[in-house]
């Protein structure tokens, strides 16, 4: 002990002490956690990337135990800083928990699924279904923290399994027949579809997409339609969704909004016709128009609005804006100009925050007419195609890039590069 540490415990006490020292403990641990797992992000949203990023992990065939043959390595599912991933294994797919920190895997053996799958549900409970994989076929729970199989019950043909709050929703092989289920395994409801379709779980919402195109917003407590619709698109955002019509000549889009973390289907917010949602991941939807009058209009026209609001947010037009091109991306929107430079504008209030130049045409990687948007944060916008990531400071342009094989993913505001048969995630600022 130093001299100093000596006074402090003759005045206060040793028992007062330890308690400090435990508090500082306990304190720098938080602070250790929250630099490492910063709050969860969503909608297009980045950590900062503002220079070319580091790897900060990578999982490949070699790295990930009984490695096989087929579709490469995915992110299956995440809860708090733990991501399980999927990769093939065996007859069909294996699942393992890593940390989404540093990639290291938090259980010491896959669960080997064969031509089943797993899931996480919202309180952290991992759901698989294994058939013809490491155990008898049925649907079992595991251990989230050591990975082992525990309870089971009847596979019931399942094959897709998705977390839907406390719950998991399991669908058969052929995709004609969903059942929600407690973990346990006890049936909430059942629905059979006229098409095989699939199911997503975005923002507390349960949507499943037909092969015939219908769409339907299922209600998770009796599992009966809340919304449907056929040839169209529905789109999630923090405040509600966009029920997007495509059917030739009757174009429209219907708004529903979010309210205390229940989606109002009751009536819709606002209706828009000749009109359509533009491709992007963002937090607010961006509008523009389609049909023969806007065929006819020489310059481009957008609108942003809040799916919880009747009015638009804002609108933009100009001699000088491009009808094509434009991409929302996190918070802001990447407007392109008819000499193909972008003015950025946020999405929030329409407040312009940068310019991006016109396209190098020695460089087709990095123009983002033909990218995609993976994300943005307050400094950087994001975009990727098959040979490159991009990333474009909001402010002026000035860019970083980055070579890559495969495609580009915004997990939990991380980057993560599918190439090939491994799986990389690169360290924000």
């Amino acid at each position: 002990m130093s001299g100093q540490f000596r006074k402090v415990t003759k005045r206060v006490g040793i028992g007062t002490v330890v308690a400090i020292c435990c508090v500082l403990l306990v304190v720098s641990v938080g602070l250790v956690l929250a630099i490492k797992t910063p709050p969860s992000t969503g909608y297009g949203q980045l950590r900062n990337y503002s220079s070319q990023p580091e790897t900060a992990w990578t999982v490949d065939s070699d790295t990930l135990p009984e490695y096989g043959q087929g579709d490469g390595i995915t992110v299956a599912g995440r809860w708090l800083d733990r991501w399980l991933l999927s990769y093939p294994s065996g007859l069909g797919r294996a699942y393992l928990l890593v940390s989404a920190v540093s990639g290291k895997p938090l259980w010491d053996n896959p669960i080997r699924v064969g031509l089943g799958s797993c899931a996480l549900n919202d309180d952290g409970e991992v759901g698989c279904a294994v058939k013809l994989g490491e155990a008898a076929n049925g649907f079992y729970l595991a251990d989230l923290d050591s990975g082992k199989l525990g309870s089971v019950s009847n596979l019931d043909s399942t094959a897709q399994v998705v977390g839907v709050g406390s719950n998991f929703l399991r669908v058969d092989e052929a995709g004609y027949r969903a059942m929600l289920a407690t973990p346990s395994g006890a049936e909430i409801w059942t629905r059979t579809f006229a098409s095989a379709m699939r199911a997503r779980f975005e923002n507390r919402i349960l949507i499943l997409a037909g092969a015939d195109g219908t769409n339907a917003v299922v209600d998770t407590a009796t599992g009966g339609n809340r919304l449907r619709c056929t040839d169209c698109d529905i789109n999630v955002y923090p405040s509600g969704i966009t029920l997007q019509h495509n059917t030739y000549g009757k174009q429209s889009v219907d708004f529903y909004a979010t309210s205390d973390g229940a989606l109002d289907t009751s009536n819709p917010t606002h209706r828009s016709g000749n009109i359509e949602v533009v491709r992007g991941a963002s937090t607010l939807p961006v509008l523009t128009g389609i049909g023969d009058a806007t065929v006819q209009q020489t310059q481009g026209r957008y609108e942003i609005r809040d799916p919880a609001k009747p009015k638009a947010l804002w609108a933009i037009t100009d001699p000088e804006l491009s009808k094509a091109n434009t991409r929302p991306c996190g918070t802001v929107v990447a407007l392109a100009r008819k000499d193909r430079s972008r003015a950025i504008y946020r999405l929030a209030d329409g407040t312009s925050v940068g310019n991006i130049p016109g396209p190098d045409l020695d460089n087709p990687d990095a123009n983002i007419d033909q990218l995609t948007c993976v994300g943005s944060s307050e400094q950087t916008i994001v975009f990727a195609n098959a040979n490159q990531l991009t990333g474009f400071a909001v402010s002026d342009g000035t860019k970083w890039e980055l070579p890559i094989i495969g495609w580009a993913q915004n997990v939990d505001g991380y980057l993560v590069l599918h190439q090939g048969q491994s799986l990389s995630v690169l360290a924000p600022d």
